[in-house]
């Protein structure tokens, strides 16, 4: 990450090195990676970051998913994270997909993925989240990018708009720091219970996704995952839903994963059906920036269901 490309969370204007002309604020920066949050708009305090106890600071239950535990706590958390994140297991195009493509037109695109995770994609990669993780470089809350405009060819955004409080907001944040033409990937659930706990705002049908990014232009879109995948998820947590102690839901939900995994496998059968699109356990989203936004009446035409 190139830190001239930084910018105050608030202001928007370049740092120099992580200090603001503008507010005269220094940020802090914790192992080398920077910790850039505009706290009046953000569920994140920059404080959380500074503990050294909070391994991965920022939201603890939004961090659960990067567990460091040891043992047979690893093995099981790393089992369910296994099948429960597993890539549906029919979809027509991905993250990988969309690199190729981008790559393919701009060898040397720069690229920003938000909420990094364990992310990992080829070219000149710019990883940001809420926590600290394997590939972060910047911790960064979507609402207030720290980067100044214009700055990368592409965005990526995979599973993270269900888990902002204003994904609109987050949208325009994307295209301020997308170049003309800038590439945006994105996949976000429809029907898929809860997950990550408080930190999950949010789900979108296709209709709704396609307006999120109205000013953007459909290269391909469709679903990521479908009914089986919606189906597994549901019944899952329906079983796990039956009991209330920890102790004993821990054991129920992997039951319940490895009971409802098969289900996964209908979406062989339904996924090229225009039913799909009613029960989908996701969607994406690849286009490209435009001038001026579709309208909703365009929007309309552009349904795909039964």
């Amino acid at each position: 990450m190139n830190t001239t490309e930084l910018a105050c969370p608030v202001h928007k204007t370049r740092l120099e090195g992580l200090f603001c002309a503008a507010c005269g604020r220094e940020y802090p920066s914790v192992n080398g990676i920077p910790v850039l949050l505009n706290e009046a708009n953000s569920v994140f305090l920059t404080s959380d970051y500074l503990v050294p106890s909070k391994s991965y600071g920022g939201a603890s239950s939004y961090a659960g998913s990067l567990d460091n535990g040891a043992g047979l706590r690893l093995i099981y958390r790393r089992i369910i994270f296994r099948l429960m994140e597993s890539a549906p297991p029919k979809q027509d195009f991905d993250v990988r997909k969309a690199v190729e493509q981008i790559l393919s037109s701009l060898p040397n695109a720069k690229i920003l993925v938000i909420g990094a995770g364990d992310t990992s994609i080829e070219g000149d990669v710019t990883y940001t989240d809420v926590a600290f993780g394997k590939n972060v470089m910047c911790i960064a809350d979507a609402h207030d990018l720290p980067f100044v405009a214009q700055t990368f060819d592409a965005c990526f955004a995979i599973a993270v708009l269900e888990h902002v409080a204003d994904p609109y907001r987050c949208v325009d944040e994307m295209m301020r720091v997308l170049r003309p033409g800038g590439y945006i990937f994105a996949e976000t659930p429809f029907m898929q219970p809860v997950h990550m706990r408080e930190y999950d705002f949010t789900r979108f049908t296709y209709l709704g996704h396609r307006r999120l990014f109205r000013r953007f232009d459909d290269i391909r879109s469709g679903i990521a995952g479908g009914p089986g995948t919606s189906a597994s998820q549901l019944l899952r947590y329906a079983i796990t839903s039956t009991s209330s102690k920890s102790s004993v839901r821990r054991w129920v939900h992997l039951a319940a994963i490895l009971v409802t995994y098969p289900l996964r496998w209908l979406d062989h059968l339904s996924y090229a059906k225009s039913g799909a699109y009613d029960s989908a356990s996701g969607f994406y989203f690849f286009g490209s920036l435009r001038a001026e936004p579709i309208s909703d009446r365009e929007l309309l035409k552009l349904f795909r269901g039964a």
